[in-house]
């Protein structure tokens, strides 16, 4: 009876989360193609970013680009990587850890939040264009011309939404919730060596600017951090909340008893 009961309980918070996660994405692409149709302000900006990054000579993304395109094989493998280690990496992690490793779980799931959170901001009030989109750049998009993918095929995609990099941004966080489980030495390669893929994986696609990466490590950073000092003592700054939850439950099953 015990056992069972743990099993429903356990049903129950995963069907929660479910609920919790796909809600929170829904939202966040919803959120994120509100920036879409904001085409002279997109390109306005990508100059922008251009000219910071040729004012700190790191405008290199072509040079990069053209370089792995001798090579097909890496660029099949970066591509792949674009999709598959984002967003089926992340809900890969979430079933293991939610499981497994319920502590990391919980730290990932709030960084991943967090980190959502303020790039939504951003993309609302500073659109930038990839540089795919740059008319004259000479990048090749490589998920369109290698795997046919269409971007304009759904009303959630937001093609301005690169600053910040938050595929860089997530596996900077995947890496350190490897970390957190793994350890040792066998963690540190997963950590430095899913940040490092994912870098690759968008400049050779042309999805992003290295500032984009740049700032999308930061933004994890922040949310990590944050998600740590929530680790820590969430507990005692959710307990006045929790404490008046208790009383307003045993106020209305007073209420029914007296009935």
């Amino acid at each position: 009876m015990i056992r069972m009961m743990g099993r429903w309980v356990r049903a129950f918070r995963f069907g929660r989360e479910i609920l919790l996660i796909g809600g929170a994405y829904l939202v966040y692409e919803l959120v994120r193609s509100l920036s879409a149709g904001r085409v002279v302000d997109a390109f306005e900006n990508t100059e922008l970013v251009v000219r910071v990054e040729q004012a700190l000579g790191i405008f290199a993304e072509l040079n990069v680009q053209v370089a792995v395109l001798s090579y097909s094989g890496l660029v099949d493998f970066f591509s792949l990587w674009y999709f598959w280690g984002h967003f089926p990496l992340i809900v890969g992690f979430a079933i293991f850890s939610f499981y497994r490793h319920n502590k990391d779980y919980v730290w990932a799931r709030n960084a991943v939040f967090l980190a959502g959170g303020v790039g939504l901001i951003v993309y609302l009030s500073f659109p930038v264009a990839p540089p795919r989109l740059i008319p004259g750049g000479g990048f090749v998009d490589t998920l369109r011309d290698v795997f046919a993918l269409q971007y304009d095929d759904s009303s959630l995609i937001n093609e301005f939404a690169a600053v910040p990099s938050l595929h860089q941004g997530f596996a900077v966080i995947m890496g350190g919730a490897f970390y957190r489980i793994i350890g040792g030495r066998a963690g540190t390669v997963v950590l430095v060596t899913l940040p490092a893929i994912m870098f690759m994986s968008i400049v050779v696609t042309a999805n992003h600017w290295f500032i984009d990466a740049v700032l999308g490590a930061m933004v994890a950073l922040l949310a990590m951090w944050a998600a740590s000092k929530l680790e820590r003592h969430g507990e005692r700054w959710f307990a006045p909340a929790r404490r008046l939850k208790d009383r307003l439950s045993g106020a209305v099953r007073l209420g029914l008893l007296q009935r």
